[in-house]
């Protein structure tokens, strides 16, 4: 699994004329990298914030988070699901807008992995181009540095997903490696559940037919209720079942998502 180093993110800024940086609409704090931002400032580019994957957030809370970057920090943002097609066409006259008077116009696009950068290129080109995974280090993930046309003087340029210093955290663990080689499934698995069932109780519910505030007791019955057992003792393969967790939470199945700093929790439920 490749993953973007920062010597090559200065490189790849100086080169663009757009720094696009992608990020997910359920969690865009936990995401964004103060990085990308301070780079294309360093270089006099202009900066875009794109909220992917805002079919699975309500649409008053994609606006308050668009809300939020730009009046409480300055940055344009726009809302966008490469899946939905919802956002791609204004980001696409956004991208044209800025090529007038211009010959060309590289537009780079950064994120961690899995926020959906192959998906935008795809539902901007109108085909699919660039190969695409909900999981990382699965086939269609980012190898390398592909520019792809999206129009006659528009280019897109793909990165591989990296993970910057100043993003840590439970999002960056799940995303930093290929979902077999995490380390201590049971843990990180358990972390999501608590997010979640804070979050809303019933989400959980809603996915795997269980009702109940124990991490362990979640996965268990995931585990038998999947036949996911050891051969020897016939013991539920929770560690399995951790796994298969986190693929639902990357890949969007279990419903969450975070609210402006501006927001309470109990307003959205």
């Amino acid at each position: 699994m490749k993953l973007l180093k920062a010597s090559e993110i200065s490189k790849i800024v100086a080169k663009s004329d757009v720094i696009v940086e992608i990020v997910e609409a359920r969690v865009p704090l936990e995401l964004k990298s103060e990085t990308i931002e301070r780079a294309a400032k360093r270089f006099g580019k202009d900066y875009l914030l794109v909220l992917n994957k805002c079919d699975l957030v309500p649409r008053n809370i994609c606006r308050e988070w668009v809300e939020y970057f730009t009046s409480s920090h300055g940055i344009a943002t726009v809302c966008v699901s490469a899946l939905r097609s919802i956002g791609v066409k204004r980001l696409k006259r956004l991208f044209m807008a800025m090529l007038k008077g211009k010959d060309t116009l590289n537009v780079a696009l950064f994120g961690l992995p899995k926020v959906g950068k192959s998906s935008i290129i795809n539902a901007l080109k109108g085909k699919d181009s660039a190969t695409t995974s909900p999981y990382p280090g699965s086939w269609g993930y980012t190898k390398g540095i592909t520019v792809y046309k999206i129009t006659p003087g528009i280019y897109i340029i793909d990165t591989p997903g990296y993970i910057p210093f100043d993003v840590r955290g439970l999002e960056a663990l799940i995303r930093s490696r290929p979902v077999e080689l995490i380390d201590n499934p049971i843990a990180i698995a358990s972390k999501i559940l608590k997010l979640v069932l804070n979050y809303n109780e019933k989400s959980v519910k809603r996915v795997y037919d269980v009702f109940s505030l124990d991490p362990l007791e979640i996965l268990t019955h995931i585990a038998v209720k999947r036949g996911w057992l050891y051969k020897k003792d016939r013991e539920p393969n929770i560690e399995e079942a951790a796994r298969a967790v986190i693929r639902d939470y990357l890949e969007g199945k279990i419903r969450f998502y975070s609210l402006p700093p501006t927001r309470k929790l109990s307003d959205s439920r």
